[in-house]
């Protein structure tokens, strides 16, 4: 009954994490790792944030950055907090394709708005089930090099769940098979 149990977390949903940027460092273009996950060259600001008083996440200056888990894997984004500080649209794209939000947008009967927090809730959403990434796209309309640059949004409360790792078929036959072997023991025992 013990290996029974042991091989049945691993089949088990993992936990729901919220990558809220809470114990980041303020930077630019760091890599920034919480709760099991990762972005890549995200800058880290205080300002514009769900909360002035703590870090978010923010784009711009024509970087793209991606959300992965440490080691590879799936999972599910849930929801976030956005807040588009330009007219430019937050473009979040997945394994599966890309969506887009900008001013006048609808979120949850509201329309967006420059420099007002929003929670775009993606639970129900198939483009950000399963996905191996979620990469926030360069805004920038400006041309490298220049100094000049439009693009510019603040996000936070990443709500991430690890995908479980699935039973592999080969395990629930051993199960069958052990179980088999306990009730022919019992048998001859009795």
């Amino acid at each position: 009954m013990a290996l029974v149990a042991m091989m049945a977390v691993p089949a088990a949903g993992a936990s729901a994490a919220v990558i809220d940027f809470d114990n980041a460092s303020l930077g630019t273009h760091t890599n920034y790792v919480e709760d099991g996950f990762t972005f890549d060259k995200v800058r880290i600001v205080r300002a514009s944030c769900d909360s002035l008083s703590k870090p978010c996440g923010s784009e711009n200056q024509f970087r793209d950055s991606t959300l992965t888990r440490v080691g590879g894997g799936l999972f599910d984004l849930t929801s976030m907090w956005i807040s588009l500080v330009t007219t430019n649209p937050i473009t979040l794209v997945t394994d599966y394709g890309s969506v887009s939000y900008g001013v006048g947008s609808i979120i949850g009967g509201q329309t967006i708005a420059l420099n007002k927090g929003y929670v775009l809730d993606f639970a129900s959403q198939e483009l950000f089930r399963n996905i191996s990434f979620l990469k926030i796209v360069d805004l920038t309309l400006g041309t490298a090099g220049t100094g000049t640059f439009k693009g510019n949004l603040r996000f936070d409360d990443l709500n991430v769940t690890p995908a479980p790792v699935p039973l592999p078929a080969a395990g629930v036959l051993l199960l069958a098979g052990l179980g088999g072997l306990a009730a022919i023991r019992r048998r001859k025992h009795a």
